[in-house]
């Protein structure tokens, strides 16, 4: 790793003057920082690809982010305290009302408002256009043609995965993949953004290997199976809000989930322990894309990045006298996921004291820790990396687009495959009940690794008090609701007089 520092310093300094830019979306060209050398040789693009991923690794690993997205409008309630703030606006958040802390001047405040702030994403996107153009220009004697298309591929799922977050947060974004960006754009609808990020991905995935043979790459550079869940999500989002042509991005998912099962190297592992612990690490055969953490290597999260932070206390998080969890999810919510006589291991194997509703439940999802200090002041902390997509996660949309198609065998087929793992029962409904097992498979699955707010606001279920705490009605959810509000600074409108913010919020 520290071979490409140097690399690694060159990459930052672009993204500081890219965040004190005059032009929106400009960024200062490579070469007016480290001179024309740079570009020359294998390892000036990797430590610039590199420094994409550290970005990325900010933004995931730095921010609230994550968490926010299971606890928004979730069977969530807060039975300890952090301090007065912190309660007001994690309460805020469970209820949807996300307008205090826009305007809100406390620590906790700031941890929220900066899902707000999509400049990091850009700032992503901005790197990638300028990786997928300057990779053409280290000589062909120090890079293959085969390892310039693997960068500009890698490039591609970058600014591609940027603009899937970006919509799924705020709806329509400002799209472009020109490098070195000074004009001014406005909006774009999230549907054509959507469809032109699946062209793009579409036409480079088969430039990404199918997998990797440094064992440091696995589950944390993408491969093309990383490229499939990536297209799955987002013809699944484009999907939510192109009414007319729904069918044939449910069509598209089916044919990605095929070309998945033929990544071999790729499979669900049973829940247990052990295999929680792996898969929530990284570089499993489950991981199909994730942002490393590992105190080993220094590449260390914000502790409230992580959903232990407020559902976990010692010995998975927190201080040893730290004996009580800030958040539980609701029993009545986790027993109608898990209802009694139904085997499942992930309810033993994920909570403790899951009926507890008080401070003694324990979320183990996420049980990998690195401890410091000692005796009293002895404190644990999460090691556990930010899983993005998985096998199962692509096997639930799967099913879930095969459900809205009728195909309802082929939809029991691919959630079987997920419960199967879980040691469930299969599920043996069709029909509208079907597609109801499906979301709720989703969330017993998937909870905790921050897909609950977007799949509710996907599948319009946001509307519904059957799936969500805090109820979006039809009009303000028809009205942009369901987005986070849009921090635009003085400086930003200034730049770009055509960027507008999100209506609801405004």
């Amino acid at each position: 790793m520290m071979k490409n520092i140097k690399y690694l310093i060159v990459v930052m300094t672009i993204f500081t003057m890219v965040s004190g830019c005059k032009k929106f979306l400009n960024v200062t060209p490579i070469d007016a920082l480290s001179g024309n050398n740079f570009w020359q040789t294998r390892e000036d693009v990797e430590g610039f690809t590199n420094g994409i991923y550290s970005r990325l690794r900010t933004k995931i690993g730095g921010s609230v982010m994550m968490p926010a997205l299971d606890i928004r409008g979730n069977f969530v309630k807060v039975v300890g305290t952090v301090d007065g703030s912190g309660n007001n606006q994690v309460n805020a958040l469970i209820s949807n009302n996300l307008k205090p802390m826009v305007t809100g001047t406390s620590t906790y405040d700031g941890r929220f408002r900066a899902i707000m702030d999509w400049k990091a994403w850009y700032d992503i996107i901005a790197a990638s256009n300028i990786l997928y153009v300057e990779v053409d220009k280290v000589p062909a004697s120090i890079l293959s043609d085969t390892d310039k298309k693997r960068y500009k591929a890698e490039a591609v799922f970058t600014r591609n995965l940027s603009y899937m977050f970006l919509c799924k947060l705020f709806g329509d974004a400002i799209y472009y993949t020109n490098a070195y960006n000074s004009v001014a754009l406005p909006r774009t609808p999230q549907v054509e953004v959507m469809n032109k990020c699946i062209a793009d991905m579409s036409a480079a995935k088969n430039d990404l290997p199918t997998s990797y043979t440094e064992s440091s790459l696995i589950g944390v550079r993408p491969t093309k199976a990383s490229a499939v869940a990536l297209l799955m999500h987002l013809n699944m989002w484009a999907a939510a809000w192109d009414e007319g042509n729904k069918a044939n991005y449910y069509e598209s998912v089916l044919t990605l989930a095929e070309e998945m099962a033929t990544y071999t190297n790729y499979r669900v592992l049973p829940i247990t322990v052990e295999n929680t612990k792996a898969i929530f690490k990284g570089r499993t055969p489950e991981n199909l894309f994730g942002v490393l953490q590992d105190f080993n290597y220094g590449e260390v999260f914000s502790e409230f990045s992580n959903l232990s932070f407020y559902f976990s206390h010692y010995p998975y998080r927190g201080q040893v006298t730290k004996t009580t969890s800030f958040m539980t999810f609701e029993r009545d919510y986790i027993t109608k996921l898990f209802p009694a006589g139904s085997p499942d291991a992930r309810l033993a194997t994920w909570f403790e004291n899951y009926n507890s509703d008080n401070t003694s439940f324990q979320f183990k999802k996420y049980i990998n820790v690195y401890a410091t200090g000692s005796g009293s002041s002895l404190n644990v902390k999460s090691d556990d990396s930010a899983i993005i997509f998985r096998l199962p996660d692509a096997l639930l949309l799967a099913a879930e687009a095969a459900a809205e198609l009728g195909r309802d065998v082929i939809a029991r087929g691919y959630v079987n495959q997920v419960r199967e793992a879980a040691s469930a029962l299969p599920i043996t409904t069709s029909g509208e009940m079907l597609k109801v097992e499906i979301y709720q498979e989703r969330c017993r699955e998937l909870i905790g690794e921050g897909h609950f707010f977007f799949d509710l606001v996907r599948t319009k279920r946001a509307v519904d008090s059957e799936f969500t705490k805090s109820v979006i009605s039809v009009g303000n959810f028809n009205n942009g609701a369901w987005t986070w509000p849009l921090t635009i600074s003085a400086t930003e409108r200034a730049a770009n007089p055509k960027l507008v913010g999100n209506t609801f919020w405004n």
